[in-house]
């Protein structure tokens, strides 16, 4: 955090990495601390970050801590809100990387892998089952590293735990 306030002191950054990284911590604090103030400073940081770059790690962590959210929630329509935001969220991360995979240049595309990851999670969380599995296919037969396998299962598992 100290050197996110140095990099960006009035909070107002613009920067889609920048805000990336701080929902990261937000998101960690929340899930160490289990203090609701925390999941809501991941939700805005990954929400303005998504809204500036429309960039699919920012969104998937963004419905990720919306579904979170919407668990934590008493009042029903409140808990309607938050599910249907990371619905609308996913749903418009999978139409950009639908286009992405189109493109001329994809099979040279260093992301491969989290492209896939992410279509996966995103196929779960909307009950998809047959495209989620064929998504979390193509992510393993990349060959991922360990390290990207682990991130993977344990970001599947958070989601499928919310999902509940």
């Amino acid at each position: 955090m100290q050197i996110i306030k140095e990099l960006d002191p009035d909070g107002n950054t613009n920067d889609p990495e920048t805000l990336g990284i701080t929902g990261a911590i937000y998101k960690n604090l929340w899930l160490a601390q289990n203090d609701i103030g925390y999941l809501d400073r991941a939700i805005e940081y990954y929400g303005k970050g998504f809204k500036i770059r429309n960039d699919y790690y920012n969104g998937e962590n963004y419905a990720l801590c919306s579904n979170i959210k919407s668990n934590q929630l008493e009042n029903q329509d409140d808990r309607i809100y938050y599910k249907i935001e990371a619905k609308k969220t996913r749903q418009s991360i999978i139409d950009n990387l639908t286009l992405v995979q189109e493109g001329d240049d994809f099979d040279q595309r260093s992301d491969r892998n989290w492209i896939y990851a992410t279509l996966a999670n995103c196929y779960f969380a909307i009950a998809d089952l047959e495209k989620a599995s064929e998504f979390e296919e193509l992510f393993f037969k990349i060959s991922p590293e360990e390290w990207q396998q682990e991130t993977y299962k344990k970001n599947k598992n958070q989601l499928l735990e919310q999902l509940k």
